[in-house]
C-alpha cells in the first residue's frame, strides 16, 4: 500500500484502533492527522510519529460539536492541502441495562457513535468531491450486527445505524469516486474493555471461536486496506472481524 501524497484524518486516533490505523497509514506515506478529545493524547501520537520521519499534526476535537468537527476538517486541509482519506474511528462503550438508561445517556451515545459519522463524512465532502477522489472508512462493531452480549443497547443501536450510513453514503457518494465502507470489529484488547468487570470479559473470550480478542493492530490492517488504492472496487461493504463470532 502506497499512502505518499494522501492526507487521512482519524478521529480517536490517541489510542487503541484509532491510533493502530494512524501509524500504519503514517508508515506507508500519508500526512495524518490525529484528532481526538484528548489532545495530549494525540500530541504523543504525533511526536511519537515525526520522530520516525513521519508527517503529521495532531487536533483537538469533541465529535458531538458540529462546528469542532468542521474546525477539524478545516484544519487538515489547510495544514496539508486538502483531505484524502476520513476514519470515523471515535466512540464509547456503555454497559447501562435497558431499565437503567437515562435519556442524557442516550444522546451521548448517540452524538458520539453516530451524529459524528455523519457530520464528519459531510465535512469532508467538497475536497473529495472536487477532485472525485475519497475513501471513508467508519468503525462499526459486531454489536450493530447481532445486538450485542456485554454492552449496552446504545451502543449496539448506534454501531448498527453506522452500518446504515456507511451503505446510504457508498450509493450516494459512488458516482463522485468516492469509497464508503466499514468493519465490524469484534472484541478488541484495547482501553474500551477495561469499563467491563472481569466476569464479563470472561465471558466474552468464551464466546469467541479464536478464543482470544483481537489486536489493535489486525483491525488496523483491514482498516487501512479499505483506505487504499487496492480496495478500489470495494464500496458499502461491511468487513467482519471478530474471531469467527459472526460469519454474516
Amino acid at each position: 500500500m502506497n499512502f505518499s501524497g494522501r492526507t487521512a484524518i482519524v478521529t480517536g486516533g490517541a489510542k487503541g484502533i484509532g491510533r493502530g490505523c494512524c501509524e500504519l497509514l503514517a508508515q506507508h506515506g500519508a500526512n495524518v492527522v490525529i484528532a481526538d478529545m484528548n489532545l495530549a493524547g494525540a500530541q504523543e501520537v504525533e511526536k511519537a510519529l515525526k520522530e520516525k520521519g513521519c508527517s503529521a499534526k495532531a487536533v483537538q476535537v469533541n465529535v458531538k460539536s458540529v462546528g469542532d468537527v468542521r474546525a477539524m476538517v478545516e484544519t487538515a486541509a489547510d495544514t496539508f492541502g486538502t483531505v484524502d482519506i476520513l476514519i470515523n474511528n471515535a466512540g464509547i462503550l456503555h454497559t447501562t441495562p435497558i431499565e437503567d438508561i437515562t435519556e442524557e445517556e442516550w444522546d451521548n451515545i448517540v452524538a458520539i457513535n453516530l451524529k459524528s459519522v455523519f457530520f464528519a463524512t459531510q465535512a469532508v465532502l467538497p475536497y473529495m468531491k472536487e477532485k472525485r477522489y475519497g475513501k471513508v472508512l467508519n468503525l462499526s462493531s459486531l454489536a450493530g450486527r447481532n445486538g450485542g452480549i456485554a454492552n449496552g443497547l446504545g451502543y449496539s443501536a448506534t454501531k448498527a445505524g453506522i452500518i446504515g450510513l456507511t451503505r446510504g453514503f457508498a450509493a450516494r457518494l459512488a458516482k463522485y469516486g468516492i469509497n464508503v465502507n466499514a468493519i465490524a470489529p469484534g472484541s478488541t484488547d484495547t482501553g474500551i474493555l477495561d469499563t467491563l468487570p472481569q466476569e464479563k470479559i470472561d465471558e466474552l473470550v468464551s464466546k469467541i471461536p479464536l478464543g482470544r480478542f483481537g489486536k489493535t493492530k489486525e483491525i488496523a490492517g483491514v482498516a487501512v486496506f479499505l483506505c487504499s488504492d487496492e480496495a478500489s472496487f470495494m464500496t458499502g461493504a461491511i468487513v467482519d472481524v471478530n474471531g469467527g463470532m459472526y460469519f454474516g
